[in-house]
């Protein structure tokens, strides 16, 4: 399955170039691979959660930028991995805007939910990124790393990454 919102682009960090993308369902073909520097095992993601893995890809390409899988438990949505490509982490990366646009995607289907829990992401952070989410996508504290992103926050990042 594709998700193709008219608007969704990453930037190019040294032309300042939009390029656009895509959310798509992720497949074998489409997997990245830990020997090429990725830090999960995005293969046994997959197998986990066919249904519910998802790659950032550029479009009229291969090239994956990142992933996100998500779950969904007790009715919440929980964003439990989410990657960018080595060549889009640190100072040197080639690529901004990935993380924004596969957390605002994780709110889009969040909004899909009819119950307690719509609008609303949950996910668990590591230590040193909490801040990051906090500042960067709106993120509260819960309990420990847990943190979630409610849906005024969620819409926010909609409308800036999926609708501009």
């Amino acid at each position: 399955m594709l998700y193709n919102y008219d608007n969704l682009y990453i930037i190019e960090i040294l032309s300042k170039e939009r390029v656009t993308c895509q959310i798509v369902l992720a497949k074998k073909n489409n997997l990245p691979k830990k020997k090429d520097g990725w830090k999960f095992n995005w293969s046994n993601s997959l197998k986990e959660s066919p249904n519910s893995t998802y790659a950032l890809i550029q479009n009229n390409s291969s090239v994956v930028h990142g992933m996100l899988q998500i779950k969904y438990d007790e009715g919440m949505l929980i964003m439990e991995l989410i990657e960018l490509a080595p060549f889009n982490i640190g100072s040197n990366k080639m690529y901004d805007r990935i993380a924004g646009c596969l957390i605002s995607f994780a709110c889009r289907e969040s909004f899909k939910l009819k119950n307690n829990y719509t609008g609303y992401v949950t996910f668990v952070s590591k230590t040193k990124l909490m801040e990051w989410y906090r500042d960067k996508y709106y993120a509260s504290q819960s309990i420990g790393q847990r943190m979630y992103i409610d849906p005024f926050s969620g819409q926010k990042l909609i409308d800036k990454y999926l609708k501009t």
